[in-house]
C-alpha cells in the first residue's frame, strides 16, 4: 500500500541502508497508516456512491427513452463498479425484468431474499413468473410468501389482483379492495377496479373509481380515457367530449382520438371524426395500420385479386380502395371508411382475440355490421319482431332438413357443454342466421361445426347451413352489407348515365338526374321571387381505383308555380365528362341547400369505344321530355338540338315520350352518300297492353309489324356523312300503366353491318 512505502521512505533515505524497525517505528508507522485511511475512506466511499448513483440514473433514463441496449450496458458498470446490497438487488431485479431478461431478473430478486429484503424479493420473483406467463400458480406463490414477510406491503397484494383479473375477476376486485385499506393512495388501484367494475356492468362505482385515480394522478392518462367511455355510455357526451378533447390536445393518449372519433360519428360529424381517425391509426405501427385499413373482410374476389396482382405500396393501394367506397362527393370525410372503423373498433373491444384481433364475431360484424337479433346462452333473447320472426322462419324453410325453431335457441345444432352464440341477419339472403360456439377447450367464439354422429344423407344438408361454409357462399355473392345513413333528411331524384362519342378518341359520358319539385325546399329572396339551390357533386373512379374525374358546384333555379309542383314538375339536370373508354364507379350525390336533404347513388358504369372508324356503332339511348330546335347554346345542346332528359324514366300516359341516339362510322357509297335503315321496336311488360307508338320518326317508313304486345317499324334514310342524329317521338295515350321497352337496331344498307341498343322506361299514372 502507498502509506507503509512512504513511511519507509522516510525512515531509510539511504536504500542501501538496512535498518531492523523497532516497536517504536512500527507503532509509528501503523498510526501513521491509519490516520491516512481514516482520512482517504470517506472520499472515497463518496466518490463510490456518486458513481453508483450516477450509473443508477443514466439506467433509469435509457429505460425511459427506449433505449434498451444502452440501458443493459449501463447496468452492468453498475454491478461490476458497487457492491450491490439487498435493496440494490430488487433495483436490479426489477430492471432486468423490464429488460426482458427474465432470468437475470430471477437470480437478483433471489439475492434481495438472502440479503434480508424477503417481502420485495419475494414480489419480485412473482412478477418475474407473472411476466414469463408461463406459471402464474408460482407467481402467486411468491406474491403470498412476501405478504406472510410483511403483512402490509400492498404491492405484493396488488399484484395478486392482477393475477386475478382474467379468471377470478370478482375475486381480483376483493383484493383490490383490500390494497386500498392497506394503501388508499396506491398505484393505480382505483383504475383496475373501475375496470372490474365496467366488466361487471356498473359504469356508477367505475366512473367514482376513476374520479378518484384522476384526484391522485391527474396525469392517468388511461382512468380519464376510461371515464369518458363510461360518460358516452350513459348519454353524457358533454362530460365525455371535454375529457378526450383534453386527452387529445396532450397527445399522451393517441385512443383518445379514436374515442373521440366515435363521438363525432355519433354527432354525424363526419369530417372532424375522418381528421381524428386519420391521426389514430398514424400513431399505430404499420402493421396494425393495415388491420385498420384491410380490405379482406369487405371486398369481393375481383377487388382482392386486383389487389394481389398490383405492385403498388399496400397502403397506398387501400388507400385508393377506400376513396372509391366514398360515397359522398359533396363531403371531404369518407363515410364508408368510417363505418369501417367504427366496426372495426367495436369488434376489437367487444370480440377481441389477443390484444389486436377479433374472433369470429368480430369478423361477421366487420363484413355485415350489427345484427337485426342475438341470443346467446348466458342471455336468452327471444325474437319479438315480426320482421326478424319471418326471417328465421325463411331461413328454416330454406332447408332440407327440418330446422327446429325454438325462440332464443339456435336452430343449428350446438354441442350441450358449449357455450353458444347466435345472430340474425333479416335482410341479408333473405334472412339467415350465423351460429357461434366456444366449447370448454377454446378460448373464442368459432363457427359452429358440423355435430358428430349425423348419417351422411342428413349431414350433406346440414353441412349447408354452417355458418363458415354460409357465410363463404354469401360474401362470394355479397362481401360487406353497408347503407349511407349519414343524411338525416334523405331526398329522392332520379337519374340514369349514357354514352356517346367524345373527343380525341374518348367517350362522352353524360349523367342526367332530375328532382321532383315537390321534394324540394324554397328559399325566399323577395316578395316576389323564391329560388331553389342545390348542390351536386360526382366522382368517378377507374379500374385501378384511381380518382379520375371531381366535381361539384351550387346550381340555382327560380321555383316553380305552386300549379308546376302539382302537375309533377322535375328539375332536370346533366353532368357531362369526357373520359377514355372503361369501366368506372360512380358516386353521384345532390343536396337541397335549404333543407339539408341530400342522397347518394353509387354505381358501375362501362363506357363503349365509339373512337374506332371502321365498326358500326350506336351511343347509348337517350329517353327526353322534349326534343326542340336549339335557338342558343345551353346545358342541353347537343347536335343543334334541345334535348331535355326524362332522368326518371317515368312517363304519364298524356305526355309524349322522345327516344335521341346517335350512329357512328356509316360507310359511304360511290356517290358519297349513306343508306341505312333504323327499325324500332316497342314492347309493353304488361300482357294483353299496346305499347306506345310513334308519332314521327326521320325517314321513309317501308314497314310496320303489330302485335299483341310489340310494335316494329322501320324507317329508310340518306344521309352525307358518317355521322347521324336520330330521334323519334313517341304516343303513349294508349298504353297502361307498366314496363315499356325500345330497341333500336340500326343496318349499314351500304356494308350490311348491323348494331342495336335498347332502353326500358315506365308509364304511371
Amino acid at each position: 500500500m502507498p502509506c507503509p512505502r512512504e513511511v519507509s521512505t522516510l525512515l531509510t533515505p539511504n536504500q542501501p541502508l538496512k535498518l531492523r524497525p523497532s516497536r517504536l517505528q512500527n507503532w509509528f508507522c501503523l498510526s501513521l497508516l491509519l490516520s491516512i485511511l481514516c482520512v482517504a475512506t470517506p472520499i472515497c466511499a463518496e466518490k463510490t456512491r456518486s458513481l453508483s448513483d450516477s450509473l443508477h440514473a443514466a439506467t433509469n433514463r435509457h429505460l425511459r427513452s427506449g433505449r434498451s441496449t444502452e440501458a443493459l450496458a449501463t447496468l452492468r458498470r453498475y454491478m461490476a463498479s458497487v457492491d450491490v446490497d439487498a435493496r440494490d438487488h430488487v433495483w436490479v431485479g426489477k430492471t432486468f425484468t423490464k429488460l426482458g431478461d427474465l432470468k437475470k431478473a430471477l437470480a437478483a430478486y433471489k439475492r434481495a431474499v438472502k440479503g434480508g429484503k424477503g417481502a420485495e424479493g419475494y414480489n419480485g420473483i412473482g412478477l418475474v413468473y407473472l411476466a414469463s406467463g408461463k406459471n402464474p400458480r408460482r407467481a402467486e406463490v411468491n406474491f403470498k410468501k412476501a405478504l406472510k414477510r410483511d403483512r402490509t406491503f400492498a404491492d405484493a397484494q396488488y399484484n395478486i389482483g392482477r393475477l386475478y383479473l382474467k379468471h377470478r375477476p370478482r375475486k381480483a376486485r376483493e383484493v383490490f379492495e383490500k390494497v386500498l385499506e392497506l394503501d388508499s393512495s396506491h398505484l393505480d388501484t382505483h383504475y383496475q377496479l373501475g375496470l372490474l367494475f365496467e366488466a361487471e356492468g356498473r359504469p356508477l362505482p367505475a366512473a367514482e373509481s376513476y374520479k378518484k385515480q384522476l384526484l391522485l394522478d391527474p396525469a392517468h392518462g388511461q382512468a380519464a380515457l376510461r371515464l369518458a367511455k363510461v360518460y358516452a355510455l350513459q348519454d353524457d357526451r358533454r362530460a365525455s367530449a371535454s375529457l378526450l378533447i383534453e386527452l387529445a390536445k396532450s397527445g399522451e393518449v393517441p385512443d383518445a382520438y379514436r374515442e373521440l372519433a366515435l363521438l363525432r360519428m355519433e354527432n354525424r360529424e363526419f369530417e372532424s371524426a375522418q381528421k381524428l381517425f386519420d391521426r389514430y391509426i398514424d400513431t399505430l405501427p404499420d402493421s396494425e395500420q393495415l388491420k385498420w385499413r384491410d380490405i379482406g373482410l369487405v371486398a369481393t374476389r375481383q377487388e382482392r385479386d386486383d389487389f394481389e396482382r398490383a405492385s403498388v405500396d399496400a397502403l397506398e393501394l387501400m388507400g385508393r380502395y377506400w376513396r372509391t367506397k366514398d360515397p359522398a362527393p359533396l363531403t371531404k370525410a369518407n363515410e364508408r371508411l368510417l363505418e369501417h372503423y367504427r366496426r372495426v373498433s367495436y369488434a376489437r373491444v367487444q370480440y377481441p382475440r389477443g390484444e389486436d384481433s377479433w374472433d369470429k364475431r368480430g369478423e361477421i360484424y366487420i363484413r355485415f355490421g350489427a345484427p337485426d337479433h342475438i341470443s346467446s346462452w348466458e342471455n336468452i333473447n327471444n325474437e319479438r319482431e315480426r320482421h326478424v320472426q319471418d326471417a328465421r322462419v325463411a331461413f328454416a324453410n330454406r332447408s332440407k332438413v327440418g330446422l327446429r325453431i325454438s325462440p332464443g335457441q339456435p336452430m343449428f345444432p350446438v354441442p350441450a357443454t358449449a357455450k353458444w352464440e347466435y345472430w340474425i341477419y333479416a335482410d341479408l339472403e333473405g334472412g339467415i342466421e350465423i351460429t357461434f360456439v366456444k366449447e370448454f377447450n377454446q378460448q373464442e367464439y368459432e363457427f359452429a361445426r358440423l355435430p358428430l354422429g349425423i348419417s351422411p344423407s342428413l349431414g350433406v344438408e346440414i353441412a349447408k347451413l354452417q355458418s363458415g361454409v354460409l357465410v363463404e357462399a354469401i360474401s362470394a355473392r355479397k362481401p360487406t352489407l353497408y347503407s349511407p345513413d349519414f343524411a338525416d333528411l334523405p331526398i329522392d331524384f332520379y337519374y340514369y348515365p349514357a354514352g356517346f362519342r367524345g373527343t380525341e378518341k374518348r367517350t362522352r359520358l353524360e349523367i342526367y338526374y332530375g328532382l321532383p319539385a315537390a321534394e324540394i325546399s324554397r328559399l325566399s329572396v323577395d316578395k316576389v321571387t323564391d329560388l331553389i339551390l342545390l348542390d351536386r357533386g360526382v366522382v368517378l373512379y377507374d379500374s385501378k381505383w384511381n380518382e379520375v374525374y371531381r366535381v361539384s358546384d351550387q346550381l340555382a333555379f327560380s321555383a316553380p308555380s305552386d300549379k308546376q309542383v302539382e302537375e309533377g314538375a322535375f328539375i332536370p339536370g346533366i353532368l357531362p365528362v369526357d373520359l377514355a373508354p372503361g369501366t368506372y364507379k360512380m358516386a353521384l350525390q345532390v343536396r337541397d341547400v335549404v333543407s339539408k336533404k341530400s342522397q347518394v347513388y353509387q354505381q358501375l358504369i362501362e363506357l363503349e369505344d365509339y373512337s374506332n372508324g371502321d365498326v358500326l356503332r350506336i351511343s347509348d339511348i337517350e329517353l327526353a321530355f322534349s326534343i326542340s330546335d336549339a335557338r342558343s347554346e345551353g346545358d342541353f345542346t347537343k347536335n343543334g338540338l334541345n334535348v331535355i332528359p326524362m332522368s326518371s324514366r317515368s312517363f304519364k300516359n298524356d305526355q309524349s315520350a322522345f327516344v335521341y341516339f346517335e350512329i357512328y362510322n356509316l360507310t359511304p357509297d360511290a356517290f358519297e352518300q349513306t343508306r341505312y335503315q333504323v327499325e324500332y321496336t316497342l314492347r309493353s311488360h304488361r300482357k294483353r297492353s299496346a305499347p306506345g307508338r310513334i308519332l314521327h320518326g326521320l325517314g321513309r317508313a317501308i314497314r310496320i309489324a303489330e302485335k299483341d304486345q310489340e310494335i316494329v317499324i322501320s324507317y329508310e334514310q340518306v344521309g352525307e356523312k358518317p355521322e347521324e342524329v336520330a330521334y323519334v317521338e313517341l304516343d303513349l295515350s294508349a298504353t297502361k300503366t307498366g314496363g315499356q321497352l325500345v330497341r333500336v337496331a340500326v343496318t349499314d344498307l351500304v356494308s350490311g353491318k348491323t348494331a342495336s341498343k335498347e332502353i326500358t322506361f315506365k308509364i304511371v299514372p
